[in-house]
């Protein structure tokens, strides 16, 4: 079984990193995703970063009780289609493994996975529905008001003809300076202002200035993270 990853690995409780280390990583992710991004635990609360370890463990255990039969029936399999032979170590780990993650993908589909009831599932979307329609007001109220900074919170509608802009003028800039140049060159297109269409368009430095100078007053954590 593979470690807990990095990120999951910082998100569990202390009192149950002991047991959890040496979890299959997938159980770990997996529940870590559907508990806080689906059924709505807080990843910042103790009480329920506990329950979604707790929920971890038992996954794992019901796995590795799941996958035990499933190993004798490989190795079963095995020995029906190679008579008189010797399993090698290879054919042992590859039945092992092949046992596991046909268990785990049915304990995950069967314990965790059916969480995510249908009432579920549409409440999320009507609330993502909501949000993407206060977004849409948002940018509309800028865009009508012509707010001259609404590029710097990225409150501008996406263009694809933005990003073409963009990756044909500032290609080798970092993330960050590309997320907030696409923003830009959103708005001016929305104000009917001029954007550059080469690297060598005079407007292209002058643009590129108001960007790294807003960069300045508020670095990003990461500038190679477009988010």
């Amino acid at each position: 079984m593979a470690p807990v990853n990095e990120e999951t690995a910082g998100l569990l409780s202390e009192e149950s990193t002991e047991a959890v280390e040496g979890i299959d990583v997938t159980i770990a992710d997996e529940t870590f995703r559907i508990l806080v991004e689906w059924i709505g635990l807080d990843k910042d609360s103790s009480a329920d970063r506990d329950t979604i370890d707790r929920e971890a463990l038992r996954l794992q255990g019901l796995t590795e009780a799941a996958a035990q039969p499933l190993e004798r029936q490989a190795s079963e399999q095995w020995s029906q289609s190679n008579p008189g032979k010797t399993p090698t170590y290879f054919d042992v780990v590859r039945a092992k493994e092949t046992a596991w993650r046909a268990a785990r993908e049915m304990v995950l589909s069967q314990e965790l996975y059916s969480q995510v009831t249908p009432q579920i599932v549409a409440q999320i979307d009507q609330l993502a529905q909501e949000a993407d329609s206060e977004i849409d007001a948002e940018q509309t109220r800028a865009r009508e008001a012509h707010d001259p900074d609404r590029w710097k919170s990225l409150n501008v509608a996406p263009r694809p003809i933005a990003g073409k802009i963009v990756h044909r003028v500032w290609l080798e800039k970092p993330a960050w300076f590309r997320q907030l140049a696409k923003a830009l060159v959103t708005q001016r297109i929305e104000d009917d202002q001029r954007v550059p269409m080469t690297a060598f368009d005079p407007i292209a430095d002058e643009l590129a200035e108001m960007i790294e100078k807003e960069i300045r007053l508020n670095p990003p954590k990461d500038p190679n993270v477009p988010f």
